[in-house]
C-alpha cells in the first residue's frame, strides 16, 4: 500500500511512473513487431541449418542471387577461390573444400564412381555446401551487400 500511497501523493511521481510505463509498452510493441518480420527469415535459416541435405555452389548461387546480391555459379566459384575457401591449384583437388573450409564445416565432397565399359572405374569429387555453409555464405554475401550499399551512400 505505501507505494499506491505515495504516488497518489506525488503527481509528479505518478506522471513519471505513467511515462515510464508507456514507453516500455512502446518498446515492446517494436520489439514483437521485429520479432513477428523476422519469423520467415528465422524459420528458413532454422531449416537451412537442421538440413540433412547438402546444395551444389550453383545452387547456392543461386539463393544467394535471390537475397538480391548478383552473382552466378561461376563468379561464386571464383571468389570461393579467391577468399581460400576452394582449392585453387589446377588439378585432381581444383575447386575442392580447403582444409579451413572443411574444418568449420562449410562444405562436404560427393564421391560417384563411375564404372566404364572397358571395366576401368574413375571417382568425380563434387563439393557441395552443408546447410551450415549455406546460412554462413547467405549471412555474409547478404552482409557485405548492405556494407557496400551503405558505403556507396556516404
Amino acid at each position: 500500500m505505501y507505494a499506491v500511497d505515495e504516488l497518489l501523493d506525488n503527481p509528479d511521481l505518478l506522471i513519471a511512473t505513467a511515462t515510464k510505463l508507456k514507453e516500455e509498452r512502446e518498446k515492446r510493441i517494436v520489439a514483437e513487431k521485429q520479432i513477428e518480420e523476422q519469423k520467415p527469415k528465422v524459420l528458413f535459416a532454422d531449416a537451412v541449418s537442421a538440413s540433412h541435405t547438402s546444395i551444389l555452389v550453383g545452387d547456392l548461387a543461386k539463393i544467394i542471387k535471390q537475397n538480391g546480391v548478383d552473382i552466378g555459379a561461376n563468379r561464386l566459384f571464383e571468389w570461393l577461390r579467391r577468399e581460400g575457401y576452394l582449392i585453387k591449384r589446377k588439378g585432381a583437388d581444383y575447386n575442392m573444400p580447403t582444409q579451413k573450409s572443411m574444418e568449420l564445416g562449410l562444405f562436404e565432397i560427393k564421391e560417384t564412381s563411375i564404372t566404364h565399359s572397358d571395366g576401368h572405374i574413375i571417382v568425380n569429387k563434387t563439393p557441395k555446401v552443408t546447410g551450415k555453409g549455406q546460412l554462413y555464405f547467405i549471412n555474409l554475401f547478404v552482409q557485405e551487400k548492405v556494407e557496400n550499399e551503405v558505403a556507396c551512400v556516404k
